[in-house]
Protein backbone atom coordinates (compact mmCIF):
# COMPACT_ATOMS: atom_id res chain seq x y z
CA UNK A 1 0.00 0.00 0.00
CA UNK A 2 2.82 2.30 0.71
CA UNK A 3 4.32 1.32 -1.87
CA UNK A 4 1.85 1.80 -4.65
CA UNK A 5 0.97 5.42 -2.53
CA UNK A 6 4.50 6.86 -3.33
CA UNK A 7 4.40 5.27 -6.75
CA UNK A 8 1.54 7.89 -7.40
CA UNK A 9 3.17 10.39 -5.51
CA UNK A 10 6.50 10.49 -8.02
CA UNK A 11 4.09 10.16 -11.06
CA UNK A 12 2.34 13.34 -10.24
CA UNK A 13 5.25 15.08 -8.89
CA UNK A 14 7.45 14.92 -12.06
CA UNK A 15 4.36 15.60 -14.69
CA UNK A 16 3.91 18.73 -12.26
CA UNK A 17 7.54 19.75 -12.41
CA UNK A 18 7.98 18.33 -16.33
CA UNK A 19 11.35 16.63 -14.75
CA UNK A 20 12.41 14.27 -12.27
CA UNK A 21 13.90 16.41 -9.59
CA UNK A 22 17.64 16.00 -8.81
CA UNK A 23 17.18 14.87 -5.39
CA UNK A 24 14.67 12.46 -3.11
CA UNK A 25 14.43 13.52 0.34
CA UNK A 26 12.28 10.65 2.51
CA UNK A 27 11.95 9.37 5.96
CA UNK A 28 12.17 5.22 5.83
CA UNK A 29 10.91 2.80 8.29
CA UNK A 30 9.81 -0.42 6.04
CA UNK A 31 11.67 1.47 2.88
CA UNK A 32 9.39 0.13 0.34
CA UNK A 33 8.29 3.52 -0.63
CA UNK A 34 11.84 4.36 -0.93
CA UNK A 35 12.03 1.38 -3.32
CA UNK A 36 8.48 1.69 -5.36
CA UNK A 37 10.29 5.76 -6.10
CA UNK A 38 13.16 4.33 -7.34
CA UNK A 39 11.63 2.13 -9.55
CA UNK A 40 9.23 4.59 -11.19
CA UNK A 41 12.33 6.79 -11.65
CA UNK A 42 13.76 4.26 -13.95
CA UNK A 43 10.79 3.99 -15.65
CA UNK A 44 10.78 7.85 -16.31
CA UNK A 45 14.76 7.67 -17.15
CA UNK A 46 13.94 4.82 -19.75
CA UNK A 47 10.72 7.03 -21.25
CA UNK A 48 13.20 9.41 -22.21
CA UNK A 49 11.07 12.58 -22.01
CA UNK A 50 11.89 13.65 -18.58
CA UNK A 51 16.00 13.73 -18.34
CA UNK A 52 18.20 11.04 -18.24
CA UNK A 53 19.53 10.80 -14.52
CA UNK A 54 17.71 8.75 -11.90
CA UNK A 55 17.50 11.80 -8.56
CA UNK A 56 19.44 10.40 -5.68
CA UNK A 57 17.99 9.44 -2.53
CA UNK A 58 18.43 11.20 0.65
CA UNK A 59 16.77 8.73 3.58
CA UNK A 60 16.36 9.90 6.78
CA UNK A 61 15.86 7.32 9.55
CA UNK A 62 14.90 8.44 13.68
CA UNK A 63 18.23 7.89 15.96
CA UNK A 64 18.73 5.47 17.97
CA UNK A 65 16.82 3.39 16.50
CA UNK A 66 18.69 3.34 12.62
CA UNK A 67 19.51 -0.27 11.38
CA UNK A 68 19.24 0.66 7.69
CA UNK A 69 21.30 3.90 8.55
CA UNK A 70 24.06 2.12 10.39
CA UNK A 71 24.51 -0.65 7.83
CA UNK A 72 24.69 1.78 5.35
CA UNK A 73 27.22 3.79 6.79
CA UNK A 74 29.21 0.51 6.87
CA UNK A 75 28.44 0.10 3.23
CA UNK A 76 27.27 -3.10 4.38
CA UNK A 77 23.87 -5.18 2.88
CA UNK A 78 23.20 -6.98 6.16
CA UNK A 79 21.60 -5.33 9.29
CA UNK A 80 23.45 -5.44 12.38
CA UNK A 81 20.97 -7.89 14.89
CA UNK A 82 22.15 -4.89 18.04
CA UNK A 83 20.47 -2.46 15.49
CA UNK A 84 16.89 -3.77 15.91
CA UNK A 85 16.89 -3.75 19.78
CA UNK A 86 13.36 -3.30 20.33
CA UNK A 87 14.47 -1.45 23.11
CA UNK A 88 15.79 1.52 20.43
CA UNK A 89 12.51 1.94 19.81
CA UNK A 90 10.99 3.28 22.73
CA UNK A 91 13.75 5.96 22.39
CA UNK A 92 12.43 7.53 19.43
CA UNK A 93 9.42 10.00 18.56
CA UNK A 94 8.27 8.26 14.93
CA UNK A 95 7.33 4.86 15.96
CA UNK A 96 5.67 4.42 12.92
CA UNK A 97 9.25 4.24 11.40
CA UNK A 98 10.21 1.58 13.72
CA UNK A 99 10.34 -1.42 11.42
CA UNK A 100 12.47 -4.35 12.63
CA UNK A 101 11.65 -6.19 9.12
CA UNK A 102 12.90 -3.11 6.55
CA UNK A 103 13.31 -4.36 3.12
CA UNK A 104 17.08 -3.44 2.50
CA UNK A 105 18.88 -6.76 2.19
CA UNK A 106 16.67 -8.40 -0.36
CA UNK A 107 17.78 -7.70 -3.88
CA UNK A 108 15.77 -4.86 -4.84
CA UNK A 109 15.86 -3.50 -1.80
CA UNK A 110 16.86 0.09 0.01
CA UNK A 111 20.63 -0.88 -0.45
CA UNK A 112 20.25 -1.23 -4.10
CA UNK A 113 18.34 1.57 -4.21
CA UNK A 114 21.11 3.78 -2.72
CA UNK A 115 23.85 2.35 -4.89
CA UNK A 116 21.68 2.98 -7.76
CA UNK A 117 21.25 6.57 -6.66
CA UNK A 118 24.35 7.26 -5.18
CA UNK A 119 22.22 7.91 -2.21
CA UNK A 120 22.83 9.09 1.20
CA UNK A 121 21.28 8.07 4.88
CA UNK A 122 20.85 10.79 7.71
CA UNK A 123 20.22 10.00 11.69
CA UNK A 124 18.03 12.41 12.92
CA UNK A 125 17.99 13.04 17.06
CA UNK A 126 14.73 13.70 18.68
CA UNK A 127 15.60 17.39 19.26
CA UNK A 128 15.84 17.86 15.24
CA UNK A 129 12.62 16.32 14.61
CA UNK A 130 10.82 18.93 16.73
CA UNK A 131 12.43 21.80 15.32
CA UNK A 132 12.02 20.82 11.82
CA UNK A 133 8.32 20.39 12.63
CA UNK A 134 8.01 23.75 13.81
CA UNK A 135 10.57 25.36 11.51
CA UNK A 136 8.03 23.53 8.53
CA UNK A 137 4.68 24.96 9.86
CA UNK A 138 6.27 27.89 10.57
CA UNK A 139 7.55 28.22 6.80
CA UNK A 140 4.51 26.47 5.14
CA UNK A 141 1.60 27.31 7.82
CA UNK A 142 0.92 23.74 8.04
CA UNK A 143 1.98 21.05 11.07
CA UNK A 144 3.17 18.04 10.19
CA UNK A 145 3.45 14.54 11.67
CA UNK A 146 7.12 13.55 13.48
CA UNK A 147 8.29 10.84 10.32
CA UNK A 148 7.78 13.82 8.24
CA UNK A 149 9.70 15.90 10.65
CA UNK A 150 12.39 13.71 10.00
CA UNK A 151 12.28 14.10 6.18
CA UNK A 152 12.78 17.43 6.79
CA UNK A 153 15.15 17.58 9.09
CA UNK A 154 17.61 15.35 6.33
CA UNK A 155 16.91 17.88 3.63
CA UNK A 156 18.68 20.59 6.27
CA UNK A 157 21.27 18.11 7.16
CA UNK A 158 22.02 17.71 2.91
CA UNK A 159 21.91 21.38 2.77
CA UNK A 160 24.49 21.93 4.90
CA UNK A 161 26.96 19.37 3.85
CA UNK A 162 26.34 20.20 0.86
CA UNK A 163 25.08 17.19 -0.67
CA UNK A 164 22.26 19.05 -2.43
CA UNK A 165 22.94 22.25 -3.74
CA UNK A 166 20.43 25.51 -3.58
CA UNK A 167 19.66 25.77 -7.25
CA UNK A 168 18.73 22.10 -7.23
CA UNK A 169 15.56 20.21 -8.09
CA UNK A 170 14.27 18.66 -4.44
CA UNK A 171 11.09 16.21 -3.81
CA UNK A 172 10.15 16.77 0.26
CA UNK A 173 7.94 13.61 0.96
CA UNK A 174 5.75 14.92 3.51
CA UNK A 175 4.08 11.86 4.63
CA UNK A 176 1.37 13.57 6.63
CA UNK A 177 -0.04 16.63 8.24
CA UNK A 178 -2.75 18.70 9.49
CA UNK A 179 -3.77 16.89 12.38
CA UNK A 180 -3.55 19.76 14.70
CA UNK A 181 -5.86 21.54 12.67
CA UNK A 182 -8.03 19.08 12.30
CA UNK A 183 -8.20 18.58 16.16
CA UNK A 184 -9.29 22.70 16.09
CA UNK A 185 -11.91 22.23 13.40
CA UNK A 186 -13.18 18.65 14.30
CA UNK A 187 -13.79 16.48 17.20
CA UNK A 188 -11.28 13.96 17.43
CA UNK A 189 -11.02 10.12 19.21
CA UNK A 190 -7.78 8.60 20.50
CA UNK A 191 -6.92 5.08 19.40
CA UNK A 192 -4.94 3.05 21.22
CA UNK A 193 -2.75 1.10 19.12
CA UNK A 194 -2.24 -2.87 19.49
CA UNK A 195 0.91 -4.37 18.68
CA UNK A 196 1.48 -8.04 17.54
CA UNK A 197 4.35 -10.38 16.52
CA UNK A 198 4.55 -11.66 13.18
CA UNK A 199 4.36 -15.01 14.23
CA UNK A 200 0.76 -14.49 15.58
CA UNK A 201 -1.41 -17.67 15.31
CA UNK A 202 -4.26 -17.79 13.35
CA UNK A 203 -6.13 -18.50 16.58
CA UNK A 204 -4.78 -15.36 18.28
CA UNK A 205 -5.70 -13.55 15.05
CA UNK A 206 -9.40 -14.39 15.44
CA UNK A 207 -9.78 -13.89 19.24
CA UNK A 208 -8.14 -10.23 18.22
CA UNK A 209 -10.37 -9.72 15.54
CA UNK A 210 -13.65 -11.11 17.66
CA UNK A 211 -12.92 -8.79 20.33
CA UNK A 212 -12.51 -5.82 18.00
CA UNK A 213 -15.70 -6.92 16.45
CA UNK A 214 -17.51 -6.69 20.01
CA UNK A 215 -16.16 -3.82 21.14
CA UNK A 216 -17.34 -1.93 18.30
Amino acid sequence: KAKAKLLKISTESVSKIGKLPDHYVQAVGSGTGAIGVWEMAERFVKDGRFGPRLPVLHLGQNLPFGPMLHAWERKSRALDPGDLDPELIGRITTRVLSTRYPAYSVTGGVYDTLSATDGKMYGIENDAVYASRKLFQKTEGIDIVPASGVAVASLEAALRSGAIKKDETVLLNITGGGEARLRQDKKTYTVVPKFISKNISEKEIEELLCHVLKKN
